[in-house]
């Protein structure tokens, strides 16, 4: 399986893309200290924020989170016994939503169609104040997502990870943005994700 991986970095939301097979973030700043970046990560430690359960044939995989001593936090989407080939993105660690209320990272495998993606997930952080974070679908529907509260994190923070289904991409169906809500159910955030 050959899997392509792009960093876009957008502070706000995810920049507009066609599923062709990539990593696309949002939320994340890229340009911080990227040279010193590589380094950074290979010997700072991943540690296992949140889980993506198998289903449908695939593997299960994990949510990383690294704390860099260049002062970055970073999560990615890796497999679980290989947490550093995962892709992500980074923003400094004292700011890692970048002051939003959720940051989200779409990959996948497959493409260029929807219908032919072969696997696809997202992953991301959200503030404590954030209560629940649904998927909305290019067909209108939505998708919940269990937010897991990170004990370790710098600052309170919650994570999450979700594989869309492949019953939904066969159907062309594919996410369109990621929100949160608060307590209340009142949308408090969004990234879009350019599709649909």
């Amino acid at each position: 399986m050959r899997i392509r991986r792009y960093a876009v970095p957008v502070i706000v939301s995810l920049a507009a893309v066609v599923l062709a097979g990539g990593v696309v973030a949002a939320g994340f700043d890229w340009s911080t200290r990227s040279e010193e970046l590589p380094d950074a990560l290979r010997e700072a430690q991943p540690v296992q924020v949140a889980d993506i359960p198998s289903a449908d044939g695939l593997a299960a995989r994990g949510v990383f989170a690294q704390l860099t001593a260049t002062g970055l936090l970073c999560i990615s989407d890796a497999p679980l016994d290989d947490p550093q080939t995962g892709g992500g993105g980074c923003n400094p660690a004292d700011d890692p939503l970048g002051g939003e209320p959720l940051s989200a990272s779409l990959s996948y495998e497959g493409g260029p169609a929807i219908r032919t993606v072969r696997d696809a997930r997202l992953i991301g952080l959200a503030s404590t104040d954030v209560a629940s974070v649904r998927v909305l679908m290019s067909d209108g529907s939505s998708r919940t997502v269990k937010l897991r509260r990170w004990t370790d994190a710098p600052r309170p923070l919650q994570a999450y990870g979700f594989r869309l289904r492949k019953s939904d991409l066969k159907k062309g169906i594919g996410p369109v943005a990621v929100i949160a809500f608060g307590a209340n159910g009142t949308e408090v955030g969004r990234q879009t994700t350019g599709i649909g």
